[in-house]
């Protein structure tokens, strides 16, 4: 249907920006080892393509919530790695509270949508 494709960004878009917080608050992660935690850890929940992860990722770091380093992987290659700053960790916080409000409330909702059909 038409409508799949604006369902799936509206659900994931919010998100992702907290899922990665969540993952660079355990530890400091370059760009592709984020992409496959968030895939194996969300299930496929969250399988994202490279575009659709540096998104994110610069809109973050402009704002100040993580910061990037450049590692050296041999001697041409190199990789950026992604870190947590002060102000992300406090972001992070406040919207790991916001999600469990919503999804709570959501819930609240589909359940008492289910009671009412097991009253009828």
């Amino acid at each position: 249907m038409k409508w799949e494709k604006d369902i799936y960004e509206n659900v994931r878009g919010g998100i992702v920006e907290l899922l990665i917080l969540h993952l660079l608050g355990e530890r400091d992660m370059y760009g592709y080892e984020i992409r496959s935690t968030l895939a194996r850890r969300t299930k496929g929940a969250f399988e994202m393509k490279d575009a659709a992860l540096y998104g994110p990722l610069y809109r973050m770091s402009s704002r100040g919530l993580i910061t990037s380093r450049k590692e050296f992987v041999g001697e041409r290659r190199f990789r950026v790695y992604y870190h947590i700053e002060e102000e992300g960790r406090q972001y992070l916080a406040y919207g790991e509270a916001q999600l469990q409000y919503v999804f709570s409330g959501i819930m609240n909702l589909l359940e008492g949508e289910r009671e009412v059909q097991h009253e009828q």
